[in-house]
């Protein structure tokens, strides 16, 4: 296309399609107002050029002339500080150490325990009786009735635990200096490298996803320098062997011990003890230069040049049965996968390990200047964030950690979801068992998988999620003799789908109250249509389990005296309300606004659904129907969108959870269009206080604030976290107590993208919530609903030029400030724009 044509094309689309202000409004904030909305049928044809005509379609990731590096001058102290490695099945924590190298090991299958559901005897009768005395105000009654007739033992289930740890011990003199230790976001790899006397030494790791192996290198100059003891521990249920002279075994059974002589972290008990799941781990060691050989249940390496060391394992964990199987052999699995590695060079390792892991990280990247700060080590620039200094490069490394965690501890060869902690944890019991957690946790875990181009991370969610869907039908039947499946607040590998949590008042409260959990998790595979259009996934993966949804729902919902659908009993997580009968705390209502919010997302997109694949008319007519009858949102008399159907009075304004905006985000229930509604989600946040020092919370507000568009909001929040509540190695962790939870970086990770780009009802928004802090620039690979890639570049903060990229064709509409334009795309095509939506080559 000629200039004079692109100009040409340019004038016609601003005359027929785009109402823009004299003035432009559009301030470093980014705060924007919907623009005209357009049609697509005269679009001039000049502008729907392929991609396959377009010079530089396949665009620089951008991490070239980015640092993405984590790096400190110092070994890691304690395990908050160590970096993290993953492929998606294996974790480990790399701690730099000097005298003594120590690495912490994870599999994401090694679980306590052994699969547990409770099934409280005529529930389905007891729970009608519960649920008439919601309806007719007598709470109190109500929840005695619960805790007496719907809980069981045991409340909970055990925990996910540590492979092991790999140790190095080195023969070098104890004095160091030149110190450096680092990941290396794009590549993968962490890396550590100091002088010892007058020797250099260095060392390299790497989880390859391609060979399934952790990969190290040792390396001294001059050569010959390198002697190590490399071993291998667990604290208990194992045993360690050398096997020839360069190999180690680590074999296991997990062994569950009942109290009282055994631990229990669950007041209700965790289940029943004996012997449960098989592990193991195998190592092999290769030197150059020097020898290797076993002593005792160690392997010892002497006057090499370099060593490589080499380490996989496995369980007897079968997906399909959600159990373990004795038909599987971990032993013979992790020498299978170690025997095909070995025969690879480590130059040939790290190639494909590097070009597999780079294909996923380089989809997106992200420049919001400042990289001279680069030079400071990582926690000394987190120290100067936390005491008020703005560091937007550190903000964008963020980002990309985020990113890098999802796709290391959810992706092929893993085949389970990111866990609380993603799949790292060096507890025999971690907090919350690392369990998976779905009032909240689990579903952030995946807010950025579409967003931020790592669609493939879905995968081992939606095939663990298709299991637990399945048991889930059981529950539903056996619990509610409902159709559909159910799913509570919190499962595991083996599937609970009854009701759990640790006591039981909370089994009650935060289980038995909230049957909606899974189908909140549900939605998450909604959005993932949203954003891929893929009719093939919505017909055999997506539709079945929310239909499934939809009909658990529409058998519990209840007509409450007002004529209402509600569900009863119905909870708003972890929060209390003021009975105003008895002054005390209560959790039990009857159609909370985190239920019905729940009950309308997926009602829309049953019925959306539904008609997309052109079945089920009668349900989809069941729902419409239905939906009529759900209660509204109502804003109570502090001007706040009411937490529950009563304008009720909070125990705690300033409450974590914030469960009654969940149409505000994730969903897009609370938008621009309602200007009370909005306002009163915006006052909502604002009476809960703005802190961020429980790490998830504050995230879930740096996406509150993008959607409300709010940019210095936004900015503070994630500045709260990256200061705050990130721990030295940038794990989030869980207020002021050392635990780290990782559903805080993936949800920032989304909330940064969020304030650059969203996409709802049809429409992409560019830069709606853009800081002051980040006057210029750019990012590359995000992806919007509909099947568009955005690429966004600005200066002085203000929308430059736009690169938006037509997976699959369709009409693609635009927003900016006061400018808003739709155009018309086939699959393929490549749209560019500058910040006045001229068209440009």
């Amino acid at each position: 296309m000629s200039l004079q044509a692109t100009r040409t094309a340019a004038a016609l689309l601003l005359a027929l399609f785009c109402t823009v202000a004299q003035a432009d409004t559009m301030g470093a904030t980014g705060s924007a107002s919907a623009g005209m909305s357009t049609g697509v049928a005269d679009v001039p044809t000049a502008l729907r050029t392929p991609s396959s005509t377009l010079p530089g379609t396949g665009r620089a990731s951008g991490t070239q002339e980015q640092d993405l590096t984590l790096w400190y001058r110092q070994p890691a102290g304690k395990w908050m500080e160590a970096l993290a490695l993953g492929n998606g099945r294996m974790g480990a924590m790399v701690f730099g150490g000097t005298a003594t190298e120590h690495i912490q090991l994870n599999e994401e299958s090694l679980w306590a325990g052994c699969p547990t559901d409770v099934y409280p005897k005529d529930f389905a009768k007891n729970f009608r009786k519960v649920q008439k005395l919601v309806l007719d105000g007598k709470n109190g009654e109500a929840r005695k009735l619960a805790l007496k007739t719907l809980t069981g033992r045991p409340t909970s289930f055990r925990s996910y635990e540590p492979l092991g740890d790999l140790w190095i011990d080195f023969k070098q003199p104890k004095e160091v200096e030149d110190y450096r230790r680092e990941l290396e976001l794009p590549t993968g790899t962490a890396r550590v490298e100091y002088q010892a006397g007058s020797v250099r030494l260095k060392r390299e790791a790497f989880l390859s996803a391609v060979d399934d192996v952790l990969v190290i290198r040792l390396q001294a100059d001059p050569p010959g320098k390198l002697s190590a003891v490399v071993r291998l521990t667990r604290p208990k249920d194992v045993v360690v062997k050398a096997v020839g002279n360069d190999q180690l075994f680590l074999d296991g059974q997990v062994v569950d011990v009942p109290p009282p002589e055994g631990p229990e972290a669950n007041e209700g008990g965790s289940g029943p003890g004996g012997k449960h799941m098989r592990f193991a781990g195998r190592l092999l060691a290769r030197a150059t230069g020097g020898t290797v050989r076993a002593e005792k249940n160690t392997l010892v390496i002497d006057g090499a040049h370099e060593a490589v060391l080499l380490f996989t394992a496995a369980t007897d964990y079968n997906l399909e049965k959600m159990n373990f199987d004795r038909q599987i052999d971990p032993g013979a699995q992790a020498d299978a996968i170690l025997d095909k590695a070995s025969k690879k060079s480590w130059a040939q390792l790290q190639k494909d390990h590097e070009a597999e892991h780079r294909a996923l990280f380089d989809r997106v990247s992200l420049d919001l200047g400042g990289q001279d700060r680069n030079v400071l080590p990582t926690d000394v620039r987190m120290e100067a964030v936390k005491q008020g200094k703005t560091d937007p490069a550190l903000s964008a490394l963020f980002f990309q950690f985020g990113r890098y965690l999802l796709m290391s501890s959810s992706r092929s060869p893993g085949r389970l979801p990111a866990n609380l902690q993603g799949i790292w944890n060096d507890q025999m019991w971690a907090p919350w068992e690392a369990d998976y957690h779905l009032n909240i946790n689990l579903q952030m875990n995946y807010w950025p998988a579409d967003v931020c181009n790592l669609p493939g991370t879905m995968e081992p969610l939606l095939g663990w999620f298709e299991g637990l869907t399945r048991r889930g039908k059981v529950s539903a039947e056996r619990l509610y003799a409902a159709r559909g499946w159910v799913s509570y607040l919190a499962t595991n590998p083996f599937g609970r789908t009854t009701p759990s949590a640790s006591t039981i008042g909370s089994q009650c409260a935060n289980s038995v109250f909230d049957p909606l959990a899974g189908a909140w998790m549900a939605m998450t595979l909604w959005r993932h249509y949203e954003f891929t259009q893929d009719r093939k996934f919505l017909e055999r993966r997506a539709y079945p389990i929310l239909k499934g949804a939809a009909e658990f729902l529409l058998d519990i919902l209840v007509e409450d005296h007002d004529g209402q659908l509600v569900i009863a009993p119905s909870t708003s997580p972890e929060n209390t309300y003021r009975d105003p009968r008895t002054g005390k705390g209560m959790r039990i209502t009857r159609g909370s606004t985190y239920h019905t919010s729940i009950v309308r997302a997926v009602f829309d997109a049953v019925i959306e659904g539904s008609r997309i694949l052109d079945r089920d008319a009668d349900l989809r007519a069941q729902l419409e129907k239905a939906l009529t009858k759900l209660p509204p949102f109502q804003i109570g008399k502090d001007g706040t969108i009411q937490e529950w159907i009563e304008d009720y009075e909070e125990i705690d304004p300033r409450h974590r959870h914030i469960s009654h905006l969940l149409g505000l985000y994730p969903f897009a229930q609370i938008t621009e269009r309602d200007a009370k509604l909005f306002q009163a989600a915006r006052a909502t946040i604002d009476r809960r206080g703005h802190r961020a020092e429980i790490g998830w919370s504050g995230a879930w507000k740096v996406c509150f604030m993008a959607r409300l568009r709010d940019a210095e909001r936004a900015h503070w929040y994630l500045s709260q976290l990256v200061g705050g509540s990130a721990l030295p190695n940038m794990f989030c962790g869980y207020g002021k107590r050392p635990i780290f939870q990782i559903d805080a970086n993936f949800g920032a990770t989304a909330g940064v993208a969020e304030m650059l780009l969203q996409s709802r009802d049809g429409r992409l928004d560019l830069l709606p919530a853009l800081p002051a802090a980040w006057p210029n620039g750019r990012v590359t690979g995000l992806c919007a609903r509909g099947g568009f890639e955005v690429d966004l570049t600005w200066t002085d903060g203000r929308l430059q030029g736009v690169r938006i990229q037509s997976r699959i064709g369709g009409p693609c509409s635009i927003g900016y400030g006061n400018r808003s334009v739709t155009l018309p795309t086939q699959a393929g095509d490549v749209i560019r724009l500058d910040g006045s939506f001229n068209a440009i080559e």
